[in-house]
């Protein structure tokens, strides 16, 4: 990696940290803020339960006496990818939209006119773009959920001792979080290619729209949509759905890229968005690596980005 691209890469988080770098720790703050709410409130619960005249109390010597450690496991594991969940869609959102203004951002505000004086090429200023988006905003993300997770697993502890109860044997023996974490490493790697038609297509409208970037990255697949469904039905009065299928999938990856399948006694537990059991183990990321509907994705993506590096070689500074 040369010098001139770690200096893009630099210049974008620079311009975007509040979005990029701020957010997955304000989300983390916020979620700690919620929980100690929660845990104050847990002190005021009166209603008796489990034999017990407190409702926390009753709730962890049931926990205790009668629930077996899989079932504690599983408790804490929805709770860690639950959590996890939350800061995967704002980010997902906020990257969503970092795509869709990041080379139009840069013939509104003129900025293109010093960037195209200096010895950097287009195809470079595009990358490192993207870059930010399926790689250093992951990772940044990641490091926020960390960082979070761990608060709030030492204070749910901490939680359980103010109510009498063992943290270590109602909780932290339980947890597994660096296999979670480890997991979820490595659905964002598989992610990135997952989501690159999508995020290349942003790149692309943004390099593409003089004025209101969302409207040209939102209405022509709406459209062709449209078409292709309506086109299928005077043929043979069936609805064809394939472009909203792929439109879908790839929405829904970005927003639960997660599936848990867990079996709680009698009751089995299904979780997560169609198209997106990739990441209840190894085993289905692996698959996911391995599919046609992967890597056909990439190939439009790889497209969409060469787009928008020609666009944005020809294209002036003017914007509406």
């Amino acid at each position: 990696m040369n010098a001139r691209f770690l200096t893009l890469l630099q210049r974008e988080i620079w311009e975007h940290r509040g979005g990029l770098i701020y957010t997955p720790f304000i989300v983390g703050a916020v979620m700690f803020g919620l929980f100690l709410l929660t845990g104050i409130s847990t002190f005021y619960w009166t209603d008796k339960f489990d034999g017990s005249t407190h409702m926390a109390e009753g709730a962890l010597k049931f926990a205790e006496t009668q629930l077996d450690p899989a079932q504690m496991r599983l408790i804490i594991e929805a709770f860690l990818w639950g959590t996890a969940l939350v800061w995967q869609m704002v980010m997902f959102i906020v990257v969503f939209f970092y795509c869709l203004g990041s080379l139009y951002d840069d013939r509104r505000d003129r900025s293109i006119l010093f960037w195209k004086s200096m010895p950097v090429s287009d195809m470079e200023t595009v990358l490192s773009k993207l870059v930010i988006a399926v790689v250093i905003a992951p990772i940044v993300m990641l490091a926020g959920l960390i960082v979070g997770q761990i608060v709030l697993i030492v204070s749910s502890g901490a939680l359980v001792a103010m109510h009498g109860g063992n943290p270590w044997k109602l909780l932290w023996s339980h947890s597994n979080p660096l296999l979670m974490w480890a997991q979820f490493g490595a659905v964002q790697a598989v992610q990135a290619l997952y989501l690159l038609p999508l995020f290349g297509w942003l790149m692309l409208a943004s390099a593409f729209a003089r004025g209101r970037p969302f409207l040209w990255a939102t209405l022509p697949p709406i459209l062709l949509s449209i078409a292709e469904s309506w086109l299928r039905f005077t043929t043979d009065f069936t609805f064809s759905k394939v472009i909203w299928e792929f439109i879908a999938r790839r929405f829904a990856a970005g927003f639960a890229p997660i599936s848990i399948n867990a079996d709680f006694g009698e009751t089995n537990i299904n979780a997560g968005l169609s198209g997106t059991k990739y990441a209840a183990n190894f085993d289905d990321v692996l698959a996911r690596v391995m599919s046609i509907d992967l890597w056909v994705g990439v190939g439009i993506g790889i497209l969409f980005l060469a787009g928008a590096i020609y666009l944005r070689r020809y294209r002036d500074d003017a914007t509406s």
